[in-house]
């Protein structure tokens, strides 16, 4: 969230920058200005993609087993339409910030991984997996209580520590 509204604050102040003094600009047959025009400042970088946090296709699955070789790998079966998963992302989310990658989240998208889904045996979601050296293991987590965040929270702990 904090790395979203920094991201957005400078985007606006590039903007502002880049519009500042537009509406009163002469029009497009006006003589050229007497200043030399200044350079154009480069849009500040993007952060960089977190290499903790990976959407899981069939194509780089075994990679994200391997993953799990170094640290547990919380699989997130999910998807776009399934509104308690939208309403525990930001829970995981938080909860991924806080543990400071000591855990990879592999969102796998519900619709579009059926071969995952199926190999795992999911038939609901939000469904989380945990996997250690390429294999399941604990309990899973499925649902999600929005009144009750600190049983996500308390299930993730038991990941960390049990890995």
């Amino acid at each position: 969230m904090k790395r979203t509204l920094t991201t957005l604050a400078g985007t606006l102040s590039l903007a502002a920058a880049l519009t500042a003094g537009t509406a009163a600009a002469a029009p497009a047959s006006a003589a050229v200005p007497q200043q030399a025009a200044q350079p154009a400042q480069a849009a500040p970088a993007a952060p960089a993609a977190d290499p903790t946090i990976v959407d899981v296709t069939p194509a780089n699955y075994a990679q994200v087993m391997e993953m799990s070789n170094t640290k547990p790998v919380v699989l997130d079966f999910t998807a776009e339409w399934c509104h308690w998963c939208q309403v525990q992302k930001p829970y995981l989310q938080q909860y991924h910030d806080q543990d400071g990658g000591s855990w990879i989240w592999a969102r796998v998208d519900y619709d579009q991984n059926q071969s995952i889904v199926r190999q795992y045996r999911v038939n609901g979601i939000p469904a989380l997996v945990s996997v250690r050296r390429g294999s399941e293991y604990g309990s899973r987590f499925v649902g999600f209580d929005p009144s009750s965040p600190q049983m996500l929270r308390y299930w993730l702990n038991n990941v960390i520590r049990r890995y």
